[in-house]
């Protein structure tokens, strides 16, 4: 696999609400050779994707991606193969922003991805592509990409209010717990959750605990610790749900982060 490098951009201030961060991967002769094939987590982001040139596939099945794709929460991890010097660039939307955009149900999204082309219509997609490709540096790709952004958050306005859906509260270690605090019955925050994100609370306070456990992996924080500070019962529990939710063993987790710079743009930019 050629070398790449990945950098993590904030969004515009304009953007900030809706946007978590643009990852930004091109060709780099100085940068880290990644695997030709990269597991990617479960996440409750949405995400834009533009190829800019070379090609990706899904790996499992063998079928080519878009190159202008929509993706939402994921409840397993995917895996992705490269090849010819691919350049691309990832929005990443905050939680729910995606099905808000659209306005579409968030359930529709839960490990659905396919081309943007399908939700915005072809001949929006082909412009934007086309603009695109013109482009002639990163920053007039990402330019466009957030003026694009832009006219989908004005529209949504115009339709409703940007609401962020709930959080899952720092000391809730059960779906109880979280009802408690948020003063509502678990019934209710199962419908606010699924509403919001297409999730169950469960679902989102797995993911959560993974990311936790994620970035203290990334600070060099041993596995004990994570796994005593992240909520898991034992260390065996957490090795489950990392295999479950990455398609790697904590160990292997770390070993990927000592080799790739990419890492920790996969497992879920800490931007805020």
């Amino acid at each position: 696999m050629p070398a790449s490098r990945t950098q993590l951009l904030p969004p515009s201030p304009a953007l900030a609400p809706y946007v978590q961060a643009i990852a930004v991967r091109r060709p780099s002769p100085d940068g880290p050779a990644l695997p030709a094939v990269q597991c990617f987590p479960a996440n409750v982001q949405g995400a834009l994707t533009v190829l800019h040139r070379g090609d990706w596939v899904d790996a499992d099945s063998g079928l080519s991606l878009a190159d202008l794709e929509l993706a939402g929460p994921r409840l397993r991890p995917a895996r992705r193969a490269y090849a010819n010097d691919p350049a691309i660039t990832t929005v990443l939307l905050r939680p729910g922003v995606l099905s808000w955009l659209f306005d579409l149900p968030a359930a529709e999204w839960v490990n659905r991805r396919g081309p943007a082309a399908e939700v915005i219509g072809w001949p929006t997609a082909e412009v934007l592509l086309s603009q695109l490709r013109r482009a002639s540096s990163t920053a007039a790709q990402v330019w466009i990409i957030e003026q694009q952004l832009h006219c989908w958050v004005e529209k949504a306005q115009a339709r409703r209010a940007w609401q962020p859906p709930p959080g899952v509260p720092a000391a809730a270690l059960s779906v109880s717990d979280w009802a408690d605090v948020a003063t509502s019955s678990a019934r209710q925050l199962q419908r606010r959750v699924g509403d919001a994100l297409g999730l169950s609370p469960k679902a989102l306070m797995r993911i959560e605990r993974l990311n936790e456990g994620l970035l203290r992996l990334a600070e060099g924080a041993e596995l004990a610790d994570v796994a005593a500070h992240c909520g898991f019962s034992h260390a065996a529990h957490m090795v489950r749900e990392f295999r479950a939710l990455t398609g790697l063993s904590p160990a292997g987790v770390r070993r990927d982060l000592a080799r790739h710079e990419g890492l920790p743009w996969r497992l879920g930019s800490n931007l805020t």
